[in-house]
This record gives C-alpha cells, sequence and structure tokens, in this order.
C-alpha cells in the first residue's frame, strides 16, 4: 500500500470506522474499490459487501453496515403517511420543456425513474439530452450520461445541443466542461460495476442528481445470447442493475432516465410495438412513456403513456415535434 493511499485513509469519512475497531485493510479495500463514504456503505447488503472484501462469512459486512446505521443515524424506521408526502412534496421537478408533458405531469420527479421507449429516430437521445440540459440549467446539478449504444457522440458538438443550451439558458462550453458526465460501458460487467461504485459515488460526493441510461437494454440482448435459454439469467442481471438505480432514487433523490429499445408484439391481427425489458422493467421503473412517429420525415410525433402515475387510463397521448433546439 502507497503511502498515498494511507494518507486518503485518514483523510476519508470511513477513517472513522478505524477508530471504532475495524482494521485499516478492510477501510482499504473499500476505498480501492470506490467505496468512499458510510452513505454508499448502506447502499449495499452484506452479501454484496461480503463479495466486494472478499469475506469468509457476512459477519463483518453486517457490523460494517450496522455500525454506518449508528454513524448517520438512519436505523430502519417507518413513517406517517403525512411524513411521506411533506417529504415528496419536496422533491424536485424537472420541467422538460415538452409543453404536454410538462402540463400533463408537471415534469419529472425527483427520487423517481423514468422511461422513454421507441424505436430509432423518435426522438429518445434528443429528449435524454434535452432533460440533461434542463437539469443542469434549473438545478445546477452533475449528469451522468451512461451511452451503452454510442448515440451520443454525434450530438456533443452539434449545433442541435448548442441550440439547446441555448434555449434554457446554459452555457454550452461550461456544460461539457463541468456539468455532463459521460461513460461508455463496453459489457454488461462494466455497466453493473460503475452503476455501483463509481457512479454511487458521484452521486454521493459531485453533486451528481441525474442519471441517463440510454439504453438501458443495448448491453443485455446483445451480451446473452442463447435464446430462451438464457432468458432467466438476462433477466435477473437487468433487475440488479435497476435495483441499484431504485437505491439511488429511493435512498439519495436521484432523477433517472432510461431510453429504451422495442420489439414488435403480435396481438391478434395486429402488430404492437412494446417496450423490451419484460416484467422487470414494467415493475421497477415509475413512469414509462412510448414514442412514436409516423413519419421520419417529419419532425412530429407522439408520447403514449404506457403506466404514468396521476395519468388514467393508460394510452393518454402527448404530441410533439422534433426542432433544431430539441423537443417541444
Amino acid at each position: 500500500m502507497t503511502r498515498k493511499r494511507a494518507d486518503s485513509i485518514g483523510e476519508s469519512e470511513l477513517s472513522r470506522l478505524v477508530e471504532l475497531g475495524f482494521s485499516r485493510q478492510t477501510v482499504d479495500r473499500l476505498i480501492n474499490a470506490g467505496v468512499r463514504s458510510l452513505r454508499h456503505v448502506l447502499l449495499f447488503n452484506a452479501e454484496e459487501l461480503q463479495e466486494l472484501l472478499g469475506s469468509p462469512d457476512t459477519d463483518l459486512p453486517r457490523r460494517l453496515i450496522n455500525t454506518a446505521r449508528e454513524l448517520l443515524a438512519e436505523s430502519p424506521s417507518a413513517v406517517t403517511a403525512r411524513e411521506r408526502i411533506e417529504a415528496i412534496s419536496k422533491m424536485p421537478i424537472l420541467r422538460t420543456g415538452v409543453e404536454g408533458l410538462d402540463q400533463a405531469v408537471g415534469g419529472l420527479h425527483f427520487g423517481a425513474s423514468h422511461e422513454f421507449a421507441g424505436e430509432f429516430g423518435t426522438g429518445k437521445t434528443i429528449m435524454a439530452l434535452q432533460t440533461a440540459i434542463a437539469s443542469i440549467s434549473q438545478f445546477g446539478f452533475k449528469v451522468v450520461y451512461i451511452d451503452t449504444e454510442k448515440t451520443i457522440d454525434q450530438y456533443l458538438g452539434s449545433q442541435l445541443i448548442r441550440n439547446m443550451a441555448s434555449r434554457f439558458n446554459v452555457d454550452y462550453n461550461q456544460a461539457i466542461n463541468d456539468y455532463l458526465l459521460i461513460y461508455n460501458p463496453v459489457t454488461v460487467d462494466d455497466l453493473e460495476d460503475f452503476i455501483k461504485l463509481r457512479l454511487t459515488d458521484l452521486v454521493i460526493s459531485g453533486n451528481a442528481k441525474v442519471v441517463i441510461v440510454d439504453s438501458i437494454t443495448a448491453l443485455y440482448r446483445a451480451q446473452f445470447r442463447g435464446g430462451r435459454e438464457k432468458l432467466a439469467e438476462r433477466q435477473q442481471r437487468l433487475h440488479y442493475v435497476l435495483d441499484w438505480l431504485r437505491r439511488l432514487t429511493i435512498r439519495l433523490g436521484v432523477l433517472v432516465i432510461y431510453t429504451n429499445q422495442v420489439m414488435t408484439s403480435p396481438t391478434g391481427y395486429i402488430e404492437v410495438k412494446l417496450p423490451v425489458g419484460g416484467n422487470v422493467l414494467a415493475h421497477t421503473v415509475n413512469a414509462r412513456w412510448l414514442m412514436t412517429r409516423a413519419s421520419k420525415g417529419k419532425g412530429e410525433g407522439l408520447m403514449k403513456a404506457l403506466d404514468v402515475p396521476g395519468l388514467a387510463p393508460p394510452g393518454f397521448e402527448i404530441r410533439y415535434s422534433i426542432m433544431d433546439d430539441g423537443l417541444h
């Protein structure tokens, strides 16, 4: 262990664990893995920490979790319904600039996840980028953009994003230099490790409060080959990464945006486009929208509410236009 690493232990919030009887080796393993705060420790369960630390059993991880709870005064407890209502009312709401969406549901709520599914060319990535620029403008939060399909590169230096920045009164250079962080995972393992370690550290210590995954299912569809015999494993792995992002929304109030691909599903005599991911996505994402465009030659489309709290019945539609400064 280098002297610099040893010093980092002493400077870290986790040094309090050493004072309470945990070994420096344990603390150093946490820091080397990317866990640099007690709040990060609390996002793991005992089995996950056991794997991370290489512990023979879960005794040490459970002691770590319990100690972190005590130090942060965050033991599990219930609150009244009134307290929960008040907590929800204090969460920020992002105005997207898509007028119909903002009028229908007020905007995108922090502490929740929102899915925008659709075919290629429906404007999903533009929508994702617009939420990034809008959040920088309205809250000054950093945005972590996880690009699994290498789609964002074509936009970063484009006039579209410059116009979008101007529309939301954001300095383009400051946005790309200081506020917009991009990660391109190559494999499912890359994605999962980044989310539970590096991303979580950015959220806790780096003022990153908006997470965009474009798209959430691409790597899982590509890398779990073999047909139906691999389906259960694929869905379990997908569920795991969705659960980690759910933890960030619940404990840290993060706004999560997913774009998603679609597949053709026969229904009677017609075929409809539905988001991929099955019940794992359907039961994990808090609000789901399907984006469609009748003609790629026209910059107009529909957002259809698949499962959006506050909108009933399902099927509510919002018209949107793709212009040179984003979606309207």
